[in-house]
């Protein structure tokens, strides 16, 4: 677990797929890097092609722990959805 899809967003160089195995590419739209070994999906590269989402995208691949600091305020609200914690008594009982 890292910042590393975001640093390889903005630091590789990312062209449409236009070729595998040496016959023409017939499938869905990719992006791969020079050395054709990783891809990204159109969904991918937008948040580099968006201004607003490329601030955040460079903030996150400059600094994991803005990344982490992120994320686990976004799962936290995930894993708590739909959670009610009003409750004062414990909704176990031991005994």
């Amino acid at each position: 677990f890292s910042n590393e899809y975001f640093r390889l967003l903005i630091e590789e160089r990312w062209s449409p797929k236009m070729t595998h195995n040496g016959k023409p590419w017939n499938g869905p739209d990719q992006y791969e890097d020079s050395t054709g070994k990783l891809m990204m999906l159109p969904s991918d590269m937008v948040l580099v092609q968006d201004p607003a989402f490329k601030k955040i995208v460079e903030i996150y691949a400059k600094d994991e722990n803005a990344f982490f600091a992120d994320f686990a305020s976004a799962f936290s609200k995930l894993l708590e959805l739909g959670v009610d914690y009003p409750s004062v008594k414990p909704w176990y009982k031991f005994w």
